[in-house]
């Protein structure tokens, strides 16, 4: 079933209403009467009587009519045979206000199983436990079923968190701010109910105009991506995720293990879906106004217009360094302009239309960028001086702001009591105000960046057609069943082979004598490796001898291996020496539910001193892959500087996208090290590497 019952019940029961203040069934039918709800109301208490002036009825099966949705506050040992009374009688789904679940051990989660197991086998659906519950402003609703203090007034922000407190700051700080909240949810250890639920419902609500998500953990990130995809292509998702700073809980083997953060796959899940992230809740709050108020910008071109030069400043470099141009106008706008506004008068961008600038000026400039096809924003820092008829400036930002197709965002800086009016009828036209230029100017940036990633095309994967898949799958199945933790050289390189990825001419050994043989036939200078299970990091452990350049310290080299490394029963392994370009490395991990993240950066012995890297969720796309070449701060080294020539891109594009292919198509692999790959003018060449299982 769709959630509509959920957030729009024509009926609600609260199981566990009391007539004690101080407590959580008081508190919902409270909230439920103060903020109008339209339906009825029955409260469910064994002592019957009456409560807050509604009869209460002993059980959830004695309500005289059918009921949409029941909250539930009573003693979580008592909840399981609570919600198959409520499936009895017919009610679409429970609100588990109830603590003491999944969160307080194994005996709470055992609870929470019985839950989950009762939503499957009747149907009902279960909201929590250990949660606060819905609101929905919609005036022919009403619904408040939580326990929480904050009315919103009716508005298009939509806000959906994990975590009951964060989620009523949230609600409480966007109130503050004058804006209204269209639906919210907090459905706390969400045994049923899930957020990607939630989301898709708030995607498919008309009036929703921008959606908060809120998050601590993903039990289930294939589908929150899938679901998040799916509404951002026509609707704003901002969202906050928690616990950055959290050690990694597994140990890893790899290098691009070991460079990987915490949140990784969560902020990559947030970029492939389109999630504009936040860092602090001040700035997702006040981003989400923006949004509500304003409609997308096409692009990310700024126009800014002010009548003081420091402010100006300020929010042009936190547009800039927010990913915002500020364009030159066209030469028809310095035109319009120079009739209009003061000789003194900036025509540049920012527009300085001057601290005495009156309304004519005011209208003049907004109405330049509104015209302008090289804007696809405004933004607007205005001070507020005694001496012009700031009512008159306010009335021109409204009349702009019902012609434009265009975002307007004004930081308006002024004395509040002062100036109230102003500020109430750029407000009422639906021109969000900021108090400092860097907020506002955040907050465009933000959208710009929503903006840039709807204009992305979709795009599908490069496969290689002429990979040998089914050898691929036989060579790492066969290392599973052998008990395996990690491919040998050979198979690793084999399965390389099989996508068609380069590889520098190599032979695998056991004794000095084939490894003279083995040099002679690819022709010295040569690299000698030691190949053992046990040896994670060849190059720390000694285990690699780079340009050895005759038989005679190849030899020497050779014996040396094999007598250090004898308890590891070792192989050898003769390559190519590759010379000249760039060492790179490709790698990945497996993150659960989502399949791989594919890393790119500097490589070689630089991976862990420079930690210059870049991350995507497979499968990567062209574009995708272009971008994290593009990404590192030392892509200019690999563009050719001083003389430098630069890589092959596109080879190495290549060789990215077949590594993405190998992982899709071998989910069993667990973390992947192809270091170093030699990117250079005539392409891309994998000299190492390393598949954990």
């Amino acid at each position: 079933m769709q959630l509509d019952a959920l957030f729009s019940p024509r009926s609600v029961a609260v199981i566990g209403a009391s007539n004690r203040e101080l407590t959580i069934g008081y508190r919902i039918i409270e909230n439920l009467l103060g903020f109008g709800y339209t339906g009825k109301i029955f409260p469910v208490n064994p002592k019957g009587g009456e409560i807050r002036g509604l009869q209460a009825y002993p059980s959830i099966l004695d309500t005289p009519d059918p009921v949409d949705v029941a909250h539930i506050v009573i003693k979580n040992t008592f909840v399981p045979d609570c919600v198959e009374d409520c499936a009895r009688k017919g009610v679409k789904a429970v609100i588990v206000n109830t603590a003491g679940f999944r969160e307080i051990g194994d005996e709470g989660a055992a609870l929470e199983d019985q839950l989950r197991q009762i939503a499957t086998d009747t149907g009902i659906r279960v909201f929590g436990p250990n949660c606060q519950g819905i609101i929905n402003t919609d005036q022919n609703v009403r619904a408040y079923c939580n326990f929480t203090f904050t009315r919103p007034e009716p508005g298009h922000i939509s806000i959906v968190a994990q975590s009951g407190g964060v989620g009523e700051v949230i609600h409480q700080r966007i109130a503050e701010l004058g804006v209204g909240v269209r639906q919210y949810a907090s459905n706390g250890n969400a045994c049923d109910v899930s957020i990607p639920e939630i989301i898709r419902h708030f995607g498919n609500d008309e009036q929703t105009r921008v959606v908060l998500v809120h998050i601590e953990s993903l039990p289930d990130p294939k589908t929150f991506l899938e679901a998040a995809l799916e509404v951002s292509r026509h609707k704003p998702i901002l969202g906050m995720k928690v616990g950055r700073t959290a050690e990694g809980a597994k140990a890893v083997s790899s290098h691009t293990g070991g460079l990987m953060k915490q949140d990784t796959a969560i902020e990559l899940i947030f970029e492939k879906a389109g999630i504009v992230p936040f860092r602090n809740m001040e700035d997702l709050c006040q981003s989400a106004i923006g949004f509500a108020a304003q409609p997308i910008p096409t692009g990310n071109r700024v126009g800014m217009i002010a009548n003081t030069g420091g402010p100006a400043i300020i929010a042009t470099d936190e547009l800039i360094e927010g990913g915002m141009t500020m364009p030159t106008l066209s030469k028809q706008t310095e035109s319009a302009l120079r009739e209009k506004l003061y000789p003194e008068a900036s025509i540049n961008n920012p527009i300085d239309v001057l601290a005495t600038a009156g309304p004519e000026h005011f209208a003049a400039a907004l109405d330049a960028l509104i015209t302008d096809e090289s804007i696809d924003a405004v933004f607007l820092n205005f001070v507020t001086p005694f001496f012009v008829d700031t009512l008159g400036v306010a009335r021109e930002i409204a009349d702009a702001n019902r012609r434009s197709t265009k975002p307007i965002i004004a930081t308006v800086m002024t004395e509040k009591n002062g100036w109230a009016e102003t500020l109430d009828i750029i407000r009422q036209s639906g021109v969000p105000v900021y108090d400092m230029p860097e907020t506002g100017a955040r907050v465009l940036a933000s959208m710009g960046r929503y903006a840039t990633w709807l204009r992305r095309p979709v795009e599908d994967p490069s496969l290689e057609t002429n990979a040998k898949t089914q050898r691929a799958t036989d060579i790492v199945q066969s290392a599973r069943r052998q008990g395996k933790a990690c491919l040998s050289a050979a198979d690793g390189y084999e399965l390389l082979d099989c996508y068609k990825i380069p590889i520098a001419e190599y032979r695998c050994t056991t004794t000095v004598d084939e490894c003279i043989s083995a040099a002679d036939e690819i022709g010295y200078p040569v690299v000698l490796k030691v190949d053992a299970e046990q040896i994670v990091h060849k190059t720390d452990s000694g285990g690699v001898a780079l340009n050895l350049q005759d038989p005679q310290s190849l030899r020497a080299k050779a014996q040396d291996m094999l007598d250090r490394f004898s308890s590891a029963s070792p192989g050898l392994l003769v390559q190519r020496q590759l010379t000249g370009g760039h060492e790179v490395i490709i790698g990945a991990n497996a993150a659960t539910g989502l399949g791989h993240v594919l890393m790119f950066g500097l490589g070689g012995i630089y991976v862990e001193v420079l930690e210059d890297v870049a991350f995507k969720l497979t499968p990567i796309t062209p574009r995708e892959t272009t971008e994290m070449i593009e990404s590192l701060r030392t892509h200019k080294l690999l563009k050719g500087i001083r003389g430098q020539e630069g890589i092959d891109q596109t080879a190495l594009a290549t060789l990215i996208q077949r590594v993405s292919q190998m992982l899709i198509e071998n989910p069993q692999i667990r973390e992947l090290d192809i270091n170093p790959v030699f990117a250079g003018p005539q392409g891309a060449v994998a000299a190492d590497v390393r598949v954990l299982f």
